[in-house]
C-alpha cells in the first residue's frame, strides 16, 4: 500500500462530504479534502488535527506551545469551523476551554488576528493560519488577557460568533 493510497482512505470522500455537509460548496470540499490530505502527509509542526469522523466542517487541532517561549510545554485546542464559500471566506478559529493567556486571545476562545478577519486571503490555508497563531503565541511578552476581557465577553453571551465582533487591529507588537 503506498503512502498515497494509505492518506487518501483516512480523507472523506467529496461525495460524502458533500452529501452529508451539504452547506458546504463543491469548490469548500474539494478544498478542504486537499488541505486535510496535505496536513496528514506534511503536519506543520507543533499542530496535531484530532479526526472527528467525516466531517470537514469543523476540525479540532492540537497546538502545542514552542520551546523558549512562555507557551513551552503547553498545549491548546484550536477549533476550525468552515462557512459555505472556504476559501473564499475565511474560517472561524477559536481557542476552546481553556484558551491561552494572551494579549489578544478574550477568555471565551475569541482571537484578535486580522487575517481571520480583514486581512484573509483565499490564498491562506488551514497551516498558515495555525503557524501564525503560534508565531502570535511565541512573540508575546507576558501571559495576560486583553485589558477590555471583561467586557468583550459579557458582550459575546448567546454564542456570539468573533466574525460579528469588529475588530480593531492596532497592536502589531504581539
Amino acid at each position: 500500500m503506498t503512502s498515497s493510497s494509505a492518506s487518501s482512505r483516512k480523507v472523506p470522500s467529496l461525495s460524502l462530504c458533500c452529501l452529508s455537509l451539504s452547506i458546504l460548496s463543491k469548490i469548500a470540499c474539494n478544498r478542504l479534502q486537499k488541505e486535510l490530505m496535505e496536513w496528514q502527509l506534511n503536519p506543520p509542526f507543533g499542530f496535531k488535527h484530532k479526526l472527528t469522523g467525516d466531517n470537514l466542517q469543523r476540525w479540532v487541532i492540537e497546538v502545542g506551545g514552542a520551546s523558549g517561549t512562555l507557551y513551552a510545554d503547553e498545549s491548546y485546542q484550536l477549533q476550525v469551523d468552515f462557512p459555505e464559500h472556504y476559501p473564499m471566506e475565511a474560517p472561524q478559529v477559536i481557542f476552546l476551554h481553556p484558551a491561552p493567556l494572551h494579549p489578544h486571545i478574550y477568555s471565551n476562545g475569541h482571537i484578535c488576528l486580522d487575517i481571520l478577519y480583514d486581512s484573509w486571503s483565499p490564498a491562506m490555508t488551514v497551516s498558515s493560519v495555525c503557524l501564525s497563531i503560534l508565531s502570535m503565541l511565541s512573540s508575546s511578552p507576558a501571559k495576560q488577557r486583553p485589558e477590555d476581557n471583561d467586557r468583550y465577553v459579557r458582550n459575546c453571551k448567546n454564542g456570539r460568533s468573533p466574525k460579528e465582533t469588529r475588530w480593531w487591529f492596532h497592536d502589531d507588537k504581539v
